[in-house]
């Protein structure tokens, strides 16, 4: 009887036994336990998944705080963009009044257009100095100059370029020759998606909000190249196309160089009289005059190559 167990239950009725086999009783005792230990590893794998759930809910609200203080640099960085901006016109404004701007003779400006740079120069100019539309043109939906936030409606600020209308996707093409020496891609902040070229002579253009960016920081755009398509990305409240032109990372007006072409090659000097255009036209007579020495594969003699040149002429004779 040592393999076997008996239980016994008794009632009023009487007496009932069952005699159970010790691999029976082996086989109960180990359900019993695998049950028991079930019950314990499931009890402890529901404490180690809410202990990870708190970890994941700390971690959520970190990357949440994170959000909202990169927001807040964003918003700030804006700001403080603005701010220079407005001490920039200031101090321009300042120079004026007192003076210290140098003004560009007008009579000089027709000098310098029509007798110094020829048609080809001309045509240098626009390729090297933004020109054009970047987008197909549509109209504007906001100025250059000081504007109310489409925001942030109660805050004054100065709008460093124009908005285009563009509907989402629409192509954006380089305003010049130049180099890509910014590409950032933001969807929430900010400019959002965004692109910056600078170009020869002191010139840079930015074009923000963009969907979708085509091309690398470090590469070389001709002009009309497709560079980006147009978006709804960062602070912005609605599809449209960002365009600023700089000088000396100054923003102008863009609207004096989308309307500047070979029928209106004039008129922007008139109009915007913050550049030093002599200093440009000498540079683009440079870059011509290189192009050319280059294009008959006679390499530019120096001065002093000059010289030793006439004394030996000078000497045979």
């Amino acid at each position: 009887m040592r393999d076997k167990t008996t239980i016994t239950i008794t009632t009023l009725q009487g007496s009932k036994s069952w005699t159970i086999d010790q691999v029976i009783k082996s086989a109960i005792f180990y359900i019993l336990a695998g049950i028991a230990a079930v019950i314990v590893i499931g009890a402890a794998s529901i404490y180690f998944l809410l202990g990870e759930m708190d970890n994941f809910s700390r971690l959520k609200e970190q990357h949440r705080s994170l959000l909202v203080t990169s927001s807040e640099l964003e918003e700030s960085i804006d700001e403080k963009r603005t701010q220079l901006a407005e001490i920039s016109e200031k101090i321009n404004d300042i120079e004026s009044m007192i003076g210290m701007t140098p003004q560009i003779d007008n009579e000089a400006h027709s000098r310098l257009d029509t007798a110094r740079i020829s048609a080809a120069e001309r045509m240098l100019m626009l390729r090297t100095v933004p020109s054009g539309v970047p987008v197909e043109y549509k109209g504007q939906t906001s100025p250059f100059g000081w504007r109310y936030h489409p925001l942030r409606l109660t805050q004054r600020e100065f709008h460093t370029g124009v908005d285009l209308r563009a509907p989402l996707g629409t192509s954006v093409y380089a305003a010049a020759d130049g180099v890509v020496d910014l590409v950032r891609t933001n969807q929430t902040v900010g400019f959002g998606n965004l692109v910056g070229l600078t170009h020869s002579l002191g010139f840079r253009t930015l074009y923000a909000h963009l969907d979708r960016v085509v091309v690398s920081q470090g590469d070389f755009v001709q002009k009309g190249q497709l560079i980006a398509y147009s978006g709804n990305t960062g602070y912005s409240n609605g599809p449209h196309l960002h365009y600023e032109v700089r000088y000396l990372n100054k923003p102008l007006d863009p609207v004096a160089f989308m309307e500047w072409d070979l029928k209106s090659y004039e008129a922007i000097f008139e109009r915007e009289k913050k550049i030093q255009w002599d200093s440009v036209a000498k540079g683009i007579t440079w870059q011509w005059t290189l192009l050319e020495q280059l294009s008959s594969q006679k390499e530019p003699r120096s001065p002093v190559q000059s010289r030793l040149s006439a004394n030996s002429t000078s000497t045979d004779r």
